[in-house]
């Protein structure tokens, strides 16, 4: 299916960016207002609205019968419950933005953006002011809402897409601009799997939209090449009876050990290398043969 929402969110950025060479943007002049700013928040937001609906029905949102469907309270809220995106932190990072305030620097634009009046975001109750009332809001056509309302469409572009990135041996993760020239986004580099292959979480793993992590294909080649670590180590231990009569003999040993390596100690240290060998080899060989990629971050990782 053709993607017609990324072509025209590329063009509000190149008229942003157009802007931001004629007004220098920084934290002082965010309340600068004119009707080509509100022009803009107006056609950035009418996108925000179709596009949200159209992510809404993707997730299996259905339109109500006795009633208008509403992108905030309906199709919005719909894609808070599922991805968290009220989470989801965006930096401002065009060359053209003078920014010093982190809260200019960092935004999580679709923060209340499923709310509706005065608790909604600050960039959809201009959106719905200018709308309305043009003559008597044009002020609220600022700079602030309109980087913001770009921040929170750039969001909803991503979801949109839903590209995946296949990672090269020692690429760590993916450029973070996603070919944007005004902002980049936050990306989750996962640190491992724990003992029962569980994805490991950092304190920041909501506020990112795109994850790095094992392919489908490779999460199946670790835990196989564990699987047979594991049926190895038991051929091992069965046939080292001087480990297991010293556990026979001492049921607390485990418990009481104070050592570094209880195998270690009780095989020795040429028996314990051969383990261990086989192990790493086993563990190399998997590694070899796995890939990473970055996805979007769904709120699906357990």
């Amino acid at each position: 299916m053709t993607n017609t929402y990324w072509p025209v969110y590329i063009n509000l950025e190149k008229e942003l960016v157009e802007l931001s060479n004629q007004v220098h943007i920084d934290d002082k002049q965010l309340d600068i207002y004119s009707i080509k700013i509100t022009e803009l928040l107006l056609r950035c937001s009418v996108e925000i609205e179709s596009i949200s609906k159209c992510l809404y029905f993707s997730l299996g949102g259905t339109k109500p019968t006795d009633r208008d469907l509403f992108f905030d309270t309906d199709c919005i809220q719909l894609l808070e419950d599922k991805w968290l995106l009220s989470k989801k932190k965006v930096i401002a990072t065009s060359l053209n933005f003078h920014f010093s305030r982190e809260e200019n620097q960092i935004l999580t634009p679709l923060k209340k953006a499923s709310k509706r009046g005065s608790s909604s975001s600050d960039w959809k109750k201009a959106y719905q002011a200018v709308k309305h009332d043009r003559a008597n809001n044009l002020l609220k056509g600022n700079l602030k809402n309109l980087i913001r309302a770009m921040a929170a469409l750039f969001i909803l572009n991503l979801y949109y897409k839903n590209d995946k990135f296949e990672l090269e041996k020692n690429q760590k993760t993916t450029p973070s601009n996603m070919e944007s020239d005004i902002f980049n986004i936050k990306i989750h580099q996962y640190s491992g799997y724990d003992g029962t292959h569980k994805y490991m979480k950092k304190e920041d793993f909501d506020e990112c939209i795109y994850l790095t992590k094992q392919t489908d294909e490779s999460e199946e080649i670790w835990k196989n090449a564990i699987k047979n670590m594991n049926n190895e180590n038991i051929k091992f231990f069965k046939k080292h009876s001087k480990f297991l009569k010293a556990i026979k003999e001492d049921p607390n040993l485990l418990a009481n050990f104070k050592g570094n390596n209880i195998m270690w100690d009780i095989l020795g240290k040429d028996e314990y290398m051969r383990m261990v060998g086989t192990s790493q080899y086993l563990l190399q060989e998997a590694s070899s043969k796995t890939k990473d990629e970055a996805i979007l971050n769904k709120n699906e990782i357990n």
